[in-house]
């Protein structure tokens, strides 16, 4: 089961808490990246430590003693949490731990949080409506962020033009309006991946024994028992029996479905075009035979008008035949170009597997 990379901390993996000041309440290195409380402090004391030491006897000793290094030479001197990502986590009916416990998944439908401001939700897409994550480690719009920034009155050398004041805490952001990274818009991106997990889970096996939901991918078939449980409760309380991926089974059981669903709707047409055809050409030989015979009207005229009259009227249904022929046709055409199309695309997809 996939789960939200953006919603674990990026150093030990496990997800982060919903709340702040916990040991895995979020916050954010300078360089964008969201990280535990617990790794942050226990980097930013490497880092101290490192620093003090590599100045002593040379950094080439203890250049690997933290397990993040970037370009960003005070990338631990954030003291807030990560407040946007908190407030993702908020959503608790939404937004559950995995059954495996290692992150987030989607348990319902996610409302896409708003922008402080303007109250429009925040987008991937839209460069406007993208987030900004100010100093404060609050979160508003990109085009709000522009509105929002004045001339910065303590700036010097011109490389943080402008400041915004966060409408939240009011605390001030001397930014230039770019980030490194944005763990909020990784949170976006991978939301319409996990918005399709949730829809596939809809109808997604429960376990006999824990009743947890999982994809069959994960699920097993106890042969012994005739049930379907997780991997958790075959190692608990199944392993002396014998049991099969469940992925195996359905496979099988999707198999017979289709092969059965794919023979009835062919054989219906297959039955169907030759009585049809068999019909057709019926009812053409009639036609063509009363035609012929009605023709033989035109030896019997009295008179040249009758003679052009009945004749005008033999010519009018000959080409309505031919007309209508010649609308049958394309169509029957086509079926079969298409019908030669999807046998190509078969042997494509068989090549593939």
């Amino acid at each position: 089961m996939k789960v939200f990379e953006s919603l674990n901390c990026f150093l030990c993996k496990k997800p982060f808490a919903r709340i702040a000041n916990q040991p895995r309440s979020p916050r954010i290195l300078n360089c964008g990246l969201a990280v535990c409380h617990e790794c942050f402090e226990m980097e930013k004391a490497k880092s101290l430590a490192t620093n003090f030491v590599a100045h002593l006897v040379g950094s080439y000793l203890f250049g690997n003693v933290r397990k993040h290094h970037c370009n960003y030479t005070c990338c631990y001197s954030n003291p807030n949490f990560a407040y946007y990502l908190i407030d993702i986590l908020s959503q608790e009916e939404s937004l559950v731990l995995a059954p495996t416990k290692d992150g987030y998944v989607l348990e319902k439908p996610f409302q896409i949080p708003e922008c402080p401001v303007c109250h429009d939700e925040y987008s991937i897409t839209v460069e406007a409506k993208k987030s900004i994550i100010l100093a404060c480690n609050h979160a508003i719009c990109t085009e709000c962020a522009l509105n929002l920034r004045e001339l910065n009155p303590n700036e010097v050398n011109g490389e943080n033009k402008y400041i915004i004041t966060c409408p939240l805490c009011t605390k001030g952001t001397d930014t230039k309006v770019d980030k490194a990274k944005d763990p909020f818009q990784d949170f976006l991106a991978e939301l319409p991946k996990m918005v399709n997990q949730l829809e596939s889970m809809r109808g997604a096996p429960t376990c006999a024994e824990c009743d947890k939901k999982y994809i069959v991918d994960e699920m097993l078939r106890c042969v012994d028992c005739k049930t379907e449980i997780c991997a958790m409760c075959v190692f608990r309380n199944h392993r002396s029996h014998k049991a099969c991926p469940l992925l195996g089974e359905k496979a099988g059981e999707m198999f017979e479905t289709l092969k059965s669903d794919s023979r009835d709707a062919i054989n219906t047409y297959k039955n169907l075009f030759p009585e049809l055809h068999k019909e057709l050409l019926d009812d053409i030989s009639k036609f063509e035979t009363s035609l012929l015979l009605k023709e033989e009207a035109l030896k019997d005229a009295s008179t040249f008008i009758d003679l052009e009259d009945k004749h005008k009227s033999f010519t009018t249904l000959k080409t309505h035949f031919e007309n209508t022929a010649e609308k049958y046709l394309p169509c029957l055409r086509k079926f079969n170009t298409e019908i030669k199309e999807m046998i190509e695309t078969l042997d494509k997809v068989v090549c593939c597997v």
